[in-house]
């Protein structure tokens, strides 16, 4: 069951588009570890036999976009709970602050919004070059819509937080949905995709 510590916020009108970026389809995700908030490795393994919502942030700049895509995928999870799809639905915050993102923080941060979410960091370099392989936020420093991409001080990507990316079970990514974030428009969209893939 979803647990969520506040009121959600109000995200995107439901009369207006959500947007979604397709540029990525089918792109596969290079091999990666990293450590999730129990101190235990997460790898590209861990991607495959699931659907997976992929955010990069952290738990302090990201602020209101982060809390946006978190509220909203805690949403969704809440909008299908009863549904199959949610026993193979996953989401992955990767945070890319590993110096303030403890594990603790993690576990703190992510249980405000539902405890199965799965927050992850590693080192920099993992992380740049994690971010770089998923080129998270290219579409929406390209749309003006973000921060964009750029380098961090602690060498991480920085990206347009909020930005979800949605992987399939073959550890391929099949789309980018940009902020603002619609609750059901992004829940539909979702399900229309897992089946599409059938």
């Amino acid at each position: 069951m979803c647990v969520i510590g506040f009121a959600l916020p109000t995200l995107a009108r439901h009369g207006t588009q959500q947007a979604v970026n397709h540029d990525l389809d089918g792109w596969a995700v290079a091999p990666f570890t990293l450590t999730d908030q129990y101190g235990r490795a997460f790898t590209e393994a861990h991607l495959r036999g699931r659907w997976t919502f992929v955010l990069f942030g952290d738990t302090s700049d990201c602020a209101t976009r982060c809390d946006a895509a978190l509220a909203a995928l805690a949403a969704l999870c809440q909008r299908i709970e009863r549904a199959d799809a949610m026993k193979t639905t996953q989401v992955v915050f990767i945070s890319l602050d590993p110096k303030r993102d403890t594990s603790a923080r993690l576990r703190q941060y992510l249980s405000a919004y539902d405890t199965r979410f799965i927050g992850t960091t590693g080192t920099p370099e993992a992380l740049r070059r994690l971010a770089d392989d998923m080129r998270a936020g290219t579409a929406a420093a390209s749309t003006g819509t973000g921060t964009g991409t750029g380098t961090g001080t602690d060498g991480a990507t920085q990206h347009n937080h909020g930005s979800l990316l949605l992987i399939g079970p073959d550890a391929t990514i099949r789309a980018e949905y940009l902020p603002p974030l619609d609750v059901l428009r992004l829940t539909a969209s979702y399900m229309r995709m897992r089946r599409g893939s059938l």
